[in-house]
C-alpha cells in the first residue's frame, strides 16, 4: 500500500456493526478527546456489513469532516478482519484501535498516546471489568487456560484497545492469514511493549453482537492461532488413556477368571462414555486445525470493500 505524504500523527480505527445509534457519539467523543492533544489525526470507521443504517450514518459523519474516513465492507467478515481492514488503510505515525461500541473509553486515548511517546512500539489497554459476572468468570477462565495450559505468554485481560507505531502496523499488514485475531498477530510481532490500566465501560445501550457461539469460536481461534499445544494435549491424553487401558485389562481379566459374578454394565458404560468423549474431542480439535488449513489454502481475499469515503490511497 502506498503511504500518503501528509500522513497524520494519529490514526484512530474502530469497527462498527449494527451500531447506527452509536456512530455519532463515537465520532464526537473521539474528536473532542483528540482535539485536546493538539495533533493531526484521522478517524477510520469500518462497517462490517451492518444490516441497519450504520453505513448511512458513517457516510453522513464522513461528509461533515474529511478526517472521518469510512470503509464499508461488502458483507460481515467478523470484527478481527474488519479491524485489519482499518489498520491496512491507516496512515498515521501511530495507530490506535478500539471497539466501536464505546465500551473502550475514548478518554483513554491521551494516556495511550502519551505512553507510546516513551519509546514503546505498542501499548495495550488492560481491564478486568466486564458487563456482568458471567463475562468476568469466562474471561478469567480463558486467560488462565491460555497462560497455564496453553503456555502462551500473553498480555492478560487485554482489550481490543491498543496503540501501535506505524512500524508495528506495517508488520501487521504483512500477515496474510485468513483465520486471524488481532491479539495473536500483535503478540507474534513482539517489539518493545507495555500496558496501561483502562476502566472499560459497561455497555450503555443495546446488547453485544458477540453471541456465546461467536465468543466460543473467537476463543478457539485465539487458542489455535497462538499455539499447537492442543495437539500436544491430545497426544498426552491418548498416552494416558493407553496406560489406563493397560491397567484395566489385567484387572478385568483377573475378575473374570476368579469370580463367577457377571460384570455389570456400569463400568462398561463409563468406559464407553469416557473414551468416546476423548475421541470426539480429539477429532474435533484435529478437524478445526484442518478446517483452518483449508481456509488458508483457498487464498481468497481477506475482505472485500463495497465503498470507501475520504480514503485516498490505494491498497
Amino acid at each position: 500500500m502506498s503511504r500518503v505524504t501528509n500522513a497524520p500523527e494519529l490514526s484512530i480505527v474502530a469497527t462498527v456493526y449494527n451500531s447506527a445509534r452509536i456512530v455519532e457519539p463515537l465520532v464526537s467523543q473521539i474528536s473532542a478527546v483528540v482535539a485536546n492533544l493538539g495533533v493531526s489525526y484521522e478517524i477510520i470507521l469500518v462497517d462490517d456489513g451492518s444490516s441497519d443504517d450504520s453505513a448511512y450514518v458513517l457516510e453522513q459523519q464522513s461528509g461533515l469532516d474529511r478526517r472521518v474516513k469510512s470503509i464499508v465492507l461488502s458483507r460481515n467478515f467478523g470484527q478481527q478482519i474488519a479491524m485489519s481492514a482499518g489498520i491496512h488503510h491507516a496512515t498515521g505515525r501511530f495507530i490506535l484501535i478500539m471497539d466501536g461500541d464505546l465500551q473502550n473509553p475514548p478518554e483513554a486515548i491521551p494516556d495511550l498516546y502519551q505512553k507510546i511517546q516513551e519509546g514503546y512500539e505498542i501499548v495495550y489497554a488492560t481491564s478486568p471489568n466486564k458487563n456482568n459476572s458471567i463475562d468476568s468468570l469466562t474471561s478469567w477462565l480463558f486467560w488462565r487456560f491460555l497462560k497455564a495450559i496453553m503456555k502462551v505468554d500473553i498480555v492478560e485481560s487485554q482489550l481490543m484497545m491498543r496503540i501501535m507505531s506505524n512500524r508495528v502496523a506495517q508488520y501487521y499488514r504483512e500477515y496474510p492469514e485468513k483465520i486471524r485475531t488481532v491479539a495473536a498477530i500483535t503478540h507474534d510481532i513482539g517489539m518493545r511493549q507495555t500496558t496501561i490500566p483502562v476502566q472499560n465501560r459497561r455497555r450503555q445501550t443495546g446488547k453485544s453482537n458477540y453471541s456465546m457461539r461467536k465468543r466460543f469460536n473467537l476463543a478457539l481461534d485465539v487458542i489455535l492461532d497462538f499455539s499447537n499445544q492442543p495437539l500436544n494435549i491430545v497426544f498426552i491424553v491418548g498416552v494416558l488413556t493407553l496406560i489406563l487401558t493397560g491397567v484395566a485389562i489385567p484387572y478385568y481379566l483377573y475378575v473374570y477368571m476368579t469370580t463367577s459374578t457377571v460384570p455389570g454394565f456400569t463400568s462398561l458404560i463409563l468406559f464407553i462414555m469416557l473414551f468416546g468423549s476423548i475421541n470426539l474431542i480429539s477429532i474435533g480439535i484435529l478437524a478445526r486445525y484442518v478446517a483452518n488449513i483449508y481456509t488458508e489454502v483457498k487464498r481468497r481475499p481477506l475482505y472485500i470493500i463495497r465503498r470507501t469515503i475520504n480514503i485516498e490511497q490505494d491498497v
